[in-house]
């Protein structure tokens, strides 16, 4: 298994948050977990990742504590996500995000042509 050759800083909250949200869907994950019980194929088709992307972060978010995970042992396996209590707390911050694209749309757009 891979190990980091930096420690990980846990001085500051910003770099907690860092260590345990950072990943390209892990907080559209969360946002779309927080609409509803949600299995992974909607998820995946609402945010376009790659599945197998999306499932590792997804069991980071489970073992992180951020989201459940339940498994049916049924004839055809079926699982479903939904956010816990630590999960809930971060939607205030995920809708000022939102908020603050929205309002800014047109620098960001701007921006990120440059980058295409």
């Amino acid at each position: 298994m891979y190990q980091k050759k930096i420690p990980v800083r846990t001085e500051c909250g910003l770099h907690l948050f860092k260590e345990l949200l950072s990943g390209k869907w892990k907080l559209m994950l969360i946002y779309y977990i927080s609409e509803g019980i949600i299995r992974p194929g909607a998820l995946q088709k609402k945010i376009g990742a790659d599945r197998r992307v999306m499932t590792k972060q997804l069991d980071e978010l489970v073992q992180d504590g951020f989201i459940t995970k339940c498994s049916y042992e049924t004839k055809i396996p079926k699982v479903e996500y939904q956010l816990t209590a630590l999960g809930n707390s971060l939607l205030p911050l995920i809708m000022s995000l939102e908020i603050w694209g929205e309002n800014n749309r047109a620098v960001l757009e701007a921006a990120l042509s440059k980058k295409l």
